[in-house]
């Protein structure tokens, strides 16, 4: 692949380079300096390393194949070994900022594969024209998607099986703004990895309008339910007015509760992906900038996003430790009613319980890498986490 040595056993420098030319080496015999090998490039460096592909990766393959032709393949050359099934890794030093969408959503740790290997520089702020940036931002905003869209299903079907089991009405389908905007955000990601830019008929400028909609919905009804929350009693406080209480929200009522956190979830995740395809977009259209000028770019929205998403997953928390009790009406209460509404509490904070531990954030191993695998044709085909 790119810059493939003729050393079959690879070049391996440091991650982080220093400006600098070559390094003098000893003196020759006529006293005149002798040249030594090369600095590192300046900044840091995505590092390329390859094997032949392994059968088990036709199992794993994540979206469509991308062209021959397309902006990815354009930075990634054929190799001069025999031309047979390669698996490439590409894997960054950092997150460039993308490190609060990644803390939320986790990633799977990926092996890396022993084989040759080369550094292409990504640049520093300064430093000048970076040749691996744009290929680096597509690393990034690829790796983001795959952690991301895997964690948001599993998520997002917890919390369907939660309200599913416990409640009447379950989660109704996504609302169409959602939806239509994880369709967008797919066909972006497309259009950066075949034509190195997000064109107009993806559809992201309305998703983009949809999701700030829906992001200023998520904040009031989180607002309204904290409001619910402090105002309760911590010793204990009636099952059914909290219910009530909690549905007054946004006028949804009780049963339209769990939907409610299904899709502020969703909006909210969705619009961090948007945050980082849209810069790597304008990274990508001007490819002399250095791969961590993405860093302003998206790590203060980003991290807004996270503390969403953590105020939402601390509200359900707490909500799921909150004792409830039986409201007795003046003049008593037959025993069934009492052993019902104990037993609709109790359903209650299991669906409490189960939506807080759905939003738990994973773990992030801390890595930024992708598994492409380079077939005879030309094509490339992106790899799930092994």
């Amino acid at each position: 692949m790119h810059g493939q040595p003729d050393d079959h056993h690879g070049i391996v420098l440091p991650l982080e380079g220093r400006p600098g030319g070559a390094v003098p080496g000893p003196p020759e015999r006529n006293g005149g300096p002798r040249p030594g090998p090369a600095a590192p490039p300046p900044g840091p460096a995505l590092l390329l390393s390859w094997v032949p592909a392994d059968g088990a990766d036709e199992a794993r393959p994540w979206g469509e194949r991308i062209t021959a032709s397309s902006e990815l393949a354009r930075h990634l050359v054929r190799p001069r070994a025999p031309q047979t099934d390669l698996a490439v890794r590409l894997a960054l030093p950092e997150a460039f900022g993308a490190e609060p969408l990644l803390r939320v959503v986790g990633a799977e740790p990926r092996p890396a594969r022993p084989g040759p290997s080369t550094l292409l520089p990504l640049g520093a702020p300064g430093s000048g024209p970076a040749p691996g940036a744009p290929l680096g931002a597509l690393v990034l905003s690829v790796a983001a998607e795959i952690a991301a869209t895997g964690t948001q299903h599993r998520v997002l079907d917890a919390i369907t099986s939660a309200a599913a089991a416990l409640t009447r009405s379950g989660v109704t389908g996504p609302d169409s703004r959602l939806r239509a905007a994880e369709e967008a955000l797919r066909a972006a990601q497309t259009d950066l990895l075949e034509h190195g830019g997000v064109g107009a008929g993806s559809g992201l400028d309305t998703a983009v309008a949809n999701l700030s909609v829906l992001r200023h919905q998520t904040h009031a009804r989180l607002s309204g339910w904290e409001r619910v929350v402090a105002a309760a009693d911590p010793a204990g406080t009636p099952g059914i007015a909290l219910r009530e209480q909690l549905g007054e929200v946004g006028r949804l009522g009780w049963d339209g509760f769990p939907a409610a956190v299904h899709g502020a979830y969703q909006a909210l995740v969705l619009d961090a992906r948007r945050i980082l395809l849209s810069a790597a977009d304008q990274l990508l259209r001007s490819p002399s900038r250095p791969l961590a000028a993405l860093r302003p770019l998206i790590e203060p929205d980003l991290a807004g996003r996270a503390s969403d998403i953590a105020r939402l997953h601390r509200l359900l928390t707490t909500l799921s430790v909150l004792p409830l009790t039986v409201r007795k009406r003046s003049g008593g209460m037959l025993p069934n009613l009492i052993a019902e509404q104990a037993t609709t509490n109790a359903r209650t904070q299991a669906l409490f319980t189960r939506m807080a531990n759905a939003l738990h954030p994973p773990s992030w191993c801390g890595q930024v890498a992708v598994e492409v695998r380079a077939l005879p044709t030309g094509e490339l085909q992106i790899l799930r986490p092994a």
